[in-house]
Formats: structure tokens, C-alpha cells, sequence
């Protein structure tokens, strides 16, 4: 009988994928069932997978058509055979023996999911725990899977995260647990939810998982409009889950806090969607309102914490609003019909910058009156000229650009940086532009009219 099953999405991590398999193995007497689920690397990712799958009988190797991890988590829970089911992200790696411990404690208390510790390993190879330890009061002490969670709110040592956990497999048979698919966040929207229907739940002072921060890892992306859409997706259902319970009753406590975890995620969300900086996405579905509509039903502290999460909700909202009702924005689509030309700031130096880099560009003042400029990237297509700030660009970008026929694309950047970043000095690189400016001093009329 296999112990734990291991799923491990894997996708272009060839550079770690080896330490974390290798992580896995070592494992002490524990049977363990690896499952490597390749979705679509274009890298050696899948290759090495292959190779481990050659060497050690424990190892099942699955390629499939690129579909993201919430996709590849399932395909491994398809097929998983063990008692318990951990998910290895490919680039993280478990401590030695650790595993052995958290089965353990499962078996003893034949609980639905238990809990160990996850340290954040940072570049700079410090570690760190972003949450609050669990008091002692509930280390291996049985609860329920509501309990828990709010427990663990109250402490500040809730972790949204599904690595962070074991699970019975049977248990998630029983209510069948699927990661949704096509999103980012999914743990936010699996935690809760598996918590609440389990009915055992342990905590243990284990520390088990090695969490990587990269910049290259999904979670850092700078797609800002798949975490933007993924956001608002996973509250959108976090909120029907919590239109099931009740604020009275056995669910009270439980549906306190997770409008806590609810809000938490808008600030997120309303930041994201602001740094877009695109007319053209429409605002998904969200459910701002459900806080003065429900707060007056809720237990104070949660309350007092969803206030604080509106808030900044609220703040984060009124500054998209703001820019997509000013007339850098607002103005733009009657005056391109009247046949004025357009330059697009693609992007600006900082947030603390904005404002400089608008006020700076040597050309507003005396500006052509058959010219027009605005930052709303609905319009890069349709831009005469583009304007990009380096080397910030790189953060900016949410894919790659096509240059339009015709279109003339203006570099910038401050000339004692110049040197900081080798990559804007990259031959390749510069021919990306039509022109090479320094600011604030670089007059950009004379490269534009």
C-alpha cells in the first residue's frame, strides 16, 4: 500500500527540478508514489522527469498539453494511489524525513488533512515564515476542519496555500476536490473550502516545505491581467461559497473569517487592475457591496479587518477610476476620429514617477495641435508613437510586443542608470527603437516633429 502520493507539477524548471525530486526521495521508510506531471515544459523539464522515472520505480512520469497547475494537480489526482496527498511545487523542495512526520501524526489521528510549516526561501538564501506560528493550545489537537480554519484566522497563522497541507485521499474522493482549472490563485479558493468539509484537522510544529521565491516562478509573473482576472474569479466563488453558510449557527464563525480571507484579495485585485492601464478589459464581477450589506451580522474583529481590506479595496478602485475618467484617458477616442495623431507612454518610470515622467517629456507645453498623448494601452495598435521607460519596461511588460508597420518607438532612460542595466546596452536590444532618449534633458521634439 502506498503511503503518500506526490504531486509535482512540472513546467520549465529544469534548473530545479532535480533538488526537488531529490528532496522527495529522501524520505526515510515512507512508500511513497511520486507522480512528475509535465504540462507542456519546452525545456529539458520533462526529459530529466523522464530520467528520474527510468531510475526509481517510485517515480510515474505524465506529459500532457500545456494547461497550467491547477490542470496538472488534477491529472495527478486522477491516478494517485497513496493514503495521503502532498503537492510539491517544481521548484520547491521538503525537508528530509519531514514527510514521515506529518504521515504520522495523519495516521494517528486519521485525520482529513493535517498541517505542517512552510519557510519562504528567498534569493539571498534567508528564510522566513510569512505567517504567525500556531499557539500550542492546538498543535495535535483533533478539530474539526472549521475549527481550524478560524483558529488559525484568529491567529494570523492561516496559510491559503496547498502545500501546506496533507490530505486523506479518500477524504478528497469524498467531496470531490478538483482544483479549478485556466486561473491563478486556485489555493486561494481549495483552502477554505477543503478545510471546511473535512472532519478532523491537525496542526503539527513540522517544518516540512522549502517555499522558493523567484521572479521567473508563475506566482511572480508580471501578468497582471491573469492575476487580475484570477482574483476576481476566485472571490467571485468564495463569495457563493459563503451565500451557503450562515453569519448564526454552527457556520457563523467559520463564515466571519472567511469573508476575511474574501477581503483580502480585492486590494489585490483593484491594484492590478489599475496597473493594466487598458480601457478595453472590462471590470469582472466583484462583491464589494456584500461588506456594508453583511457587516452588521458580523463578529467584531472580523468585521473591524474586513473594514480595513474595504477600504483599501476602495482606494485602489477610486485610483483606476480616477485615471480612466482623466482626460489623458476619457478624451482620446473623439479626438483620434477627428484624425489627430497619437503618442502612447507605454509605461512610466515608478509609481512615486508618474507624474514626473509625464511632466518631463520636454513636449506637452508646445505640443502640435494635431497631436494627443495618453498612457491607456487600448490604443497601442492605433499610436503613432510609443514611448518606453527603461529599464522599467521589463516589469511592465504582460507579453511581447509586435511593432505596428509604421509606428516609431521611442526608448528612454535616465543616462547614470544607463550603465546599472547591461541589457539595455545589448545591440538587439537598442534596435528594438527608432530613437534613444535620455530624460529629463533629451528634447523629444526633435525626434518627432
Amino acid at each position: 500500500m502506498v503511503d503518500i502520493s506526490i504531486i509535482v507539477p512540472v513546467y520549465n524548471v529544469e534548473e530545479y527540478l532535480s533538488s526537488c525530486v531529490d528532496s522527495i526521495m529522501n524520505q526515510g521508510e515512507l512508500c511513497l508514489e511520486i507522480i512528475l506531471v509535465d504540462d507542456g515544459s519546452t525545456d529539458r523539464s520533462g526529459e530529466i522527469a523522464g530520467q528520474y522515472a527510468n531510475k526509481d520505480n517510485r517515480i510515474k512520469v505524465i506529459h500532457r498539453e500545456n494547461g497550467g497547475a491547477s490542470a496538472a494537480r488534477n491529472t495527478g489526482l486522477e491516478i494517485a494511489q497513496g493514503e495521503y496527498i502532498v503537492f510539491v511545487d517544481s521548484d520547491d523542495w521538503v525537508k528530509k524525513d519531514s514527510l514521515c512526520a506529518l504521515f504520522r501524526e495523519a495516521v494517528r489521528y486519521q485525520a482529513d488533512v493535517v498541517m505542517g510549516n512552510m519557510l519562504f526561501y528567498y534569493l539571498d538564501g534567508s528564510l522566513d515564515n510569512p505567517y504567525k506560528p500556531a499557539s500550542k493550545d492546538i498543535i495535535k489537537v483533533p478539530l474539526s476542519g472549521k475549527e481550524g480554519f478560524v483558529r488559525l484566522a484568529e491567529l494570523g497563522a492561516y496559510s491559503p496555500m496547498a502545500c501546506n497541507y496533507i490530505y486523506r485521499r479518500r477524504y478528497l474522493e469524498a467531496i470531490q476536490a478538483r482544483f479549478e482549472e485556466g486561473i491563478m490563485h486556485e489555493d486561494e479558493l481549495w483552502c477554505p473550502i477543503v478545510l471546511y468539509k473535512s472532519e478532523t484537522f491537525v496542526v503539527v510544529d513540522v517544518v516540512f516545505y522549502y517555499y522558493r521565491q523567484r521572479d521567473g516562478s508563475v506566482m511572480h509573473a508580471s501578468n497582471r491581467l491573469q492575476r487580475s482576472n484570477a482574483l476576481f474569479r476566485v472571490t467571485d466563488r468564495l463569495m457563493a461559497f459563503a451565500g451557503t453558510l450562515d453569519f448564526s449557527g454552527e457556520d457563523g464563525a467559520f463564515k466571519n473569517w472567511l469573508y476575511v480571507s474574501i477581503f483580502i484579495l480585492y486590494p489585490k485585485a483593484f491594484m492590478y487592475l489599475y496597473h493594466l492601464k487598458d480601457t478595453s478589459y472590462e471590470t469582472p464581477k466583484y462583491h464589494l457591496d456584500r461588506y456594508w450589506l453583511d457587516c452588521w451580522e458580523m463578529m467584531p474583529v472580523p468585521q473591524i479587518l474586513c473594514r480595513f481590506y474595504y477600504n483599501l479595496a476602495v482606494s485602489e478602485l477610486k485610483r483606476y477610476t480616477d485615471w480612466r475618467t482623466s482626460d489623458l484617458v476619457a478624451s482620446i477616442a473623439p479626438q483620434i476620429r477627428s484624425g489627430k495623431k497619437l503618442m502612447l507612454i507605454y509605461n512610466t518610470i515608478s509609481e512615486e514617477m508618474a507624474g514626473f515622467a509625464f511632466n518631463n517629456l520636454n513636449v506637452l507645453s508646445d505640443i502640435p495641435t494635431d497631436w494627443i498623448i495618453t498612457d491607456d494601452r487600448r490604443y497601442f495598435q492605433q499610436a503613432n508613437v510609443v514611448i518606453f521607460y527603461l529599464p522599467e519596461l521589463a516589469l511592465e511588460m504582460e507579453n511581447d510586443l509586435e511593432k505596428p508597420e509604421g509606428q516609431i518607438w521611442v526608448g528612454r532612460i535616465l543616462k547614470e542608470k544607463e550603465n546599472e542595466y547591461p541589457c539595455v546596452n545589448e545591440p538587439e536590444y537598442r534596435e528594438l527603437f527608432d530613437f534613444w532618449a535620455y530624460y529629463p534633458e533629451d528634447d523629444l521634439k526633435k525626434y518627432l516633429w
